[in-house]
């Protein structure tokens, strides 16, 4: 062990290590037995002498000194084993050869032989003995070094319940020694509430079947108790219980823990007011609900019972979705996002579209291998649709449902930008009802405000989706006409004129008569700016408003005052005028 250590350290382990030898038992035990081993040779050899000695005077074959030989032989044999023995056997039947020639007798050659056999076969029959018992021995202590030693509670009882052989691990557990524990029955020791039990698993065990598994509590000798996992069986010839035990306080410490965070766990997934989902991740549950709170089940619409053992959740993402939220679950499954979030429209299955706000974690096991999501999801489907609104107002009119004047004066800016690069033939359009102040002051603004909202339909559905309407002030509407010149233009000014009195004719009612709209046209080559543009069309249309109402009028256009428009055919001169 020393040639691995620096010459210092070689130094001091030469010197430590003779000192550590002397205390260690199995060293001591070593030494004394080869003492004994010199002492039981010396002894043999001076038996050797004795007995050749006083044959040697006896000189009488006969006289039975001969077999004091046997006695070094049985010594040797014990102490040193067959090997010493069988040569210890040599040994004598050699001294008695060298003996017999001086001896009054003579003896025959089978004499020798059996001399030599028996001293040869107590010898080894001495030795194989000693040796046998002496594997014996080594296998008990370490036998009951073992038991000694053992983690594991070992110990003998009585029937009468005391017990009689314990091992160390009692004293390390419980802090009595072995002597006090067996100094009072074992029931003594036992929690008062848990006596009853122990007593009849005793008895079980006992008279039963023979053995018994159980757990009770044992005080210590702290004053505190330790839970103790029991596995007996009985020796009923003997009248002996013997029982391996094991300390389990601190495991049913963790195990009360587990069960309690479980349960916290499962009264926040069951009483949350957010929807839960324990989700699989690995084939075949992919994707499939483990476990499903109530909340969710209100969100979808349905029993919690219907979702759990499907794959509602990924099923019902909306298409458009879906992708995403694949690859959000797929990145957190990878370990590429510790927690996803998104927020996801979701198709329920009474065909309700509704927005959830989602969070998925993943929840590993000891080893880091993927167990299962944990998905939170939130209804913010009001939440959605305010936001929805807000960005809708944001550049909307509210009343009539087209686009406001700071979202048109951009789209008109866009477009213009547009025909400076790549010139092409579009139309600003700019109307306004006719007489609407007489419909607010004669039949509510109530009934002004559905005008305003039933014209901004009617222009919805007849210009097309390339175009941008859009309400610009009170009863004023302006649309950008693309890829159309003048003529066309003034054709669909006049269709939006016919469809406007076809819608409206309902909400004014007939008293009112029909309404009508004059309009002015304007080209976007005709200015470089928005605000010169809406110039130029208002300008237009004050003409029509000039020349009558009820009129389309294309800027820089002359107009007889009063004159009538052909597509004002039919309309009475009090409502043209």
């Amino acid at each position: 062990m020393t040639l691995f250590l620096p010459q210092p350290a070689q130094r001091a382990a030469s010197v430590s290590e003779p000192e550590q030898a002397v205390d260690d038992p199995s060293v001591s035990w070593s030494h004394a037995r080869r003492r004994r081993q010199w002492r039981v040779l010396l002894a043999a050899i001076a038996l050797y002498a004795a007995v050749f000695a006083a044959l040697e005077l006896d000189h009488n074959a006969g006289s039975g000194l001969s077999i004091l030989y046997l006695v070094p032989i049985v010594l040797l044999g014990v102490e040193l084993g067959r090997a010493a023995g069988i040569a210890a056997g040599l040994v004598s039947f050699g001294l008695f050869v060298l003996w017999a020639p001086s001896s009054a007798v003579v003896l025959a050659p089978s004499a020798y032989i059996t001399r030599a056999l028996v001293s040869l076969l107590i010898g080894a029959v001495a030795g194989h003995l000693a040796d046998r018992m002496r594997g014996a021995a080594a296998e008990a202590h370490a036998s009951a070094r073992h038991f000694d030693l053992a983690g594991d509670l070992l110990a003998t009882a009585t029937f009468e319940g005391c017990f009689v052989h314990l091992n160390g691990a009692w004293e390390r557990c419980l802090g009595w020694t072995r002597e006090e524990l067996m100094a009072e029955p074992f029931i003594a020791f036992v929690h008062p509430d848990d006596r009853a039990s122990t007593e009849q698993e005793a008895a079980r065990a006992a008279y039963g079947d023979g053995t018994a598994r159980f757990t009770n509590r044992y005080r210590a000798k702290d004053g505190g108790y330790r839970w103790i996992e029991w596995r007996s069986w009985v020796d009923r010839e003997q009248r002996l219980i013997h029982a391996a035990a094991r300390d389990v306080t601190e495991q049913l410490a963790i195990e009360a823990k587990q069960r309690e965070a479980e349960e916290r766990f499962r009264r926040a997934f069951d009483d949350s007011a957010t929807g839960m989902a324990v989700v699989g991740v690995d084939d075949p549950q992919r994707d499939v609900l483990l476990d499903a709170n109530d909340s969710l089940g209100r969100i979808f619409g349905c029993a919690r019972e219907e979702l759990v053992g499907t794959r509602a959740l990924s099923a019902m993402v909306d298409p458009q979705h879906a992708p995403a939220f694949a690859r959000g679950m797929e990145e957190l499954t990878r370990g590429a996002d510790a927690v996803h979030h998104g927020e996801y429209r979701v198709v329920r299955p009474d065909g309700a579209h509704i927005w959830l706000d989602t969070t998925a974690s993943l929840v590993r096991d000891a080893d880091g291998r993927p167990l299962y999501r944990l998905v939170q999801a939130l209804d913010v489907t009001e939440r959605k649709t305010a936001e929805e609104r807000l960005r809708f107002l944001a550049d909307h009119d509210p009343l009539s449902g087209v686009f406001n004047r700071r979202r048109f004066e951009a789209e008109l800016q866009r477009e213009l930008d547009l025909s400076a690069s790549r010139p092409r033939h579009s139309v600003l359009l700019l109307l306004d009802v006719d007489r609407f102040k007489a419909i607010n002051d004669t039949l509510g603004h109530a009934t002004g405000d559905a005008v305003i909202e039933r014209l901004g339909d009617a222009l919805r559905s007849r210009l097309r989706s390339a175009d941008v309407v859009a309400r610009i002030g009170g009863d004023e509407f302006a649309a950008i006409l693309r890829r159309v010149d003048l003529p066309a233009a003034r054709e669909v000014a006049r269709d939006l004129q016919a469809v406007a009195a076809q819608r409206l004719a309902g909400v004014v009612g007939e008293q009112h008569g029909p309404v009508t709209l004059s309009i002015g046209l304007v080209a976007l080559g005709e200015a470089a700016s928005p605000d010169e543009l809406l110039s130029l069309a208002d300008r237009a249309l004050y003409a029509a408003k000039a020349a009558g109402r009820n009129r389309v009028v294309l800027d820089g256009e002359t107009v007889v005052e009063d004159a009538r428009d052909p597509a004002s055919a039919g309309v009475p001169a009090e409502a043209a005028g």
